[in-house]
């Protein structure tokens, strides 16, 4: 996994230019929460996830959702929160199209959508097209998951063709 999860922590890393970090080691962060997500949905705990497995533990974090919100809201706060904090370089709490291709190309993903997406979903809570605020990025990843609505604004959130829905 170092192999998978090593350059995408040192392109991001990179970008702090060795300034300090939310989260000074970012490759273990990774590393710790690819494993630590496995294992909670590996139910059978053969080591593999297999479909069923992944659909069948999303149900339970989404049945959770439901009935512990604010819980479900802090831990979003913390987590996803956390990982807009290592994006946000100048910390003023918004993510500029740089902030989200850098991200992109760390992965190596493309990034020709991000601009036409991103303005996409800041349109949806009228805003201006090109700065992403944490509260909008926060409410974004809870419809992403939670939100089984097609028409919810976060389905689009890791969409890079614009023609998708």
């Amino acid at each position: 996994m170092d192999s998978d999860f090593q350059p995408a922590a040192e392109a991001i890393a990179a970008r702090w230019q060795n300034r300090t970090t939310p989260f000074p080691d970012l490759l273990q962060l990774l590393l710790d929460t690819y494993t630590h997500e496995n294992q909670r949905r590996d139910l059978d705990r053969s080591g593999e996830v297999d479909e069923q497995e992944f659909v069948q533990s999303h149900a339970s974090v989404i049945e959770a959702f439901g009935r512990m919100p604010e819980q479900a809201r802090a831990f979003i706060a913390r987590a996803a929160g956390g990982f807009f904090d290592v994006l946000d370089l100048n910390g003023d709490g918004e993510l500029e199209l740089a902030d989200l291709e850098a991200y992109a190309r760390a992965y190596g993903k493309p990034t020709a959508g991000i601009r036409t997406n991103l303005a996409r979903l800041l349109a949806a809570f009228d805003l201006p097209p090109d700065r992403l605020p944490k509260a909008v990025f926060l409410a974004l990843v809870a419809q992403y998951w939670f939100d089984p609505s097609p028409d919810a604004p976060g389905r689009w959130l890791f969409c890079l063709d614009p023609q998708e829905s």
